[in-house]
């Protein structure tokens, strides 16, 4: 009886069919393993010693981007980021319009959106009055901001489209909020309705499982997600809408 050659992996092929091999160094993944983002699986070595991408998270292969600004994004982040201002502008009009015909949610000041690098965004942050000191430059991915009479949302060059759309959600939110919530600093209501808006985008465009990530998370934004679901399952759009006007 002839015997079965080995796989590239030196895996009986038999055996490969139900393995797990590790996104990263490409070995089989003999025990636990993670996902990032819904990508994966990376084995756990790979996770604790390679280096990371600055977009994700997830462990870095030979195949990746350096960035102007030094950050290094991945493979799957790089597949489809946003570098073009017209680019981002564009998705960012279609965004507009998703939130007006979902939520008629709509902006009385005109409020752009530019791309900027981790350095300039740090920068915009510095120069804000009034900006939480628990908000961390180097892990911030984009901000609502106004400087003088202009307001304009700002967001790191070279993210991902689904985190793009995610993020310039959230910071529209953070704008209506100021045209239409000037008093509200419950930073749990604050937060949970642009992760709110966030969501209803996320969900439009056939992202569930990120919609299941955003609302499994323990921090202020998940707790405040949780909190606005359950106000518009109670109330309705405009009980939710009201609670924000409202509350201080």
């Amino acid at each position: 009886m002839p015997i079965a050659a080995l796989s590239a992996n030196g895996v009986c092929p038999t055996c490969e069919i139900s393995m797990r091999f590790c996104q990263s160094c490409g070995q089989p993944i003999a025990s636990g393993y993670l996902e990032i983002d819904g990508v994966g699986p990376y084995c756990q070595n790979c996770y604790k010693n390679r280096p990371p991408c600055d977009v994700c998270g997830a462990p870095l292969t030979d195949d990746r981007w350096l960035l102007s600004d030094g950050r290094t994004s991945c493979a799957h982040c790089h597949a489809t980021a946003i570098y073009s201002p017209a680019q981002a502008e564009a998705l960012y009009k279609e965004m507009r319009e998703v939130i007006a015909r979902l939520l008629g949610l709509r902006l009385n000041v005109p409020t752009g959106l530019a791309l900027v690098d981790r350095n300039q965004l740090a920068e915009i942050i510095r120069q804000q009055v009034n900006m939480p000191d628990t908000l961390d430059p180097d892990r911030t991915l984009g901000l609502y901001a106004r400087r003088g009479m202009r307001r304009g949302i700002y967001i790191q060059t070279g993210l991902p489209r689904k985190l793009l759309l995610q993020i310039a959600a959230h910071e529209f939110a953070h704008a209506w909020q100021g045209e239409n919530c000037p008093l509200l600093h419950d930073p749990v209501l604050h937060e949970g309705f642009a992760e709110w808006v966030s969501y209803q985008v996320m969900g439009y465009y056939g992202f569930t499982q990120h919609q299941q990530r955003m609302t499994a998370r323990s921090d202020v934004y998940g707790q405040g997600l949780r909190r606005a679901l359950e106000l518009e399952s109670r109330n309705g759009i405009s009980g939710l809408l009201e609670a924000c006007r409202m509350a201080r």
